[in-house]
């Protein structure tokens, strides 16, 4: 059209017309390749969903825990390297996989059994599936992948009780806990002892 134009004005407005053209048609294409490619800060968002990995081995031996995930990674090894990452502490590990047919998949695991070298930890990625082998901080044996809170607690010894103190309490707490018999029963050992039941 424009080599067709005689006119100045015609070949003006034509002109501008094409840059508005070329100015829209960028802009366009720059969002269709953010979309298409987002940012790892994109990807590092609050909003960002994730299925829990619950499938899992892991053995050791005496130097490291070798942890493997073979099953529902099928494909994993076409991902692109940063769509598979990992953080490691002392303490723990964050496995993060994304975009893996179509999902984001996620293995935390804090505390572990045991401290491991994270400096030293890696990460192997197959076709199907994934290792993660932790350095041992120590050599010493694991009990389990994941620490587990103990279910006693161990007693302050510089903070004294006093046992009358402590044997209310006790008392208290099974009562508390305790089903109607259980109450009853209490209740009358408390009477008989000539101990003041304590209401909540």
């Amino acid at each position: 059209l424009f080599q067709y134009a005689k006119r100045e004005r015609v070949k003006d407005a034509l002109n501008n017309s094409l840059k508005e053209f070329d100015k829209r048609l960028k802009i366009a294409q720059a969002t269709i390749v953010k979309r298409v490619k987002p940012s790892a800060a994109m990807m590092d968002t609050a909003e960002e969903e994730f299925i829990e990995i619950n499938g899992f081995s892991w053995e050791q031996g005496e130097n490291e825990v070798k942890v493997r995930i073979t099953s529902g990674l099928e494909g994993i090894g076409t991902l692109p390297k940063d769509s598979v990452r990992v953080v490691y502490t002392s303490k723990g590990f964050d496995l993060k996989i994304y975009g893996l047919n179509g999902k984001n998949h996620r293995m935390k695991v804090l505390p572990l059994n045991k401290e491991i070298d994270d400096s030293k930890s890696k990460l192997t990625i197959k076709s199907n599936s994934v290792t993660l082998t932790l350095v041992k901080r120590a050599q010493e044996h694991w009990e389990d992948l994941k620490s587990k809170p103990s279910p006693f607690k161990k007693p302050n010894p510089e903070k004294s009780e006093d046992p009358q103190a402590s044997l209310l309490n006790m008392m208290k707490e099974m009562y508390d806990s305790g089903d109607d018999d259980m109450k009853r029963m209490i209740a009358q050992s408390w009477s008989k002892a000539h101990l003041s039941l304590i209401h909540i």
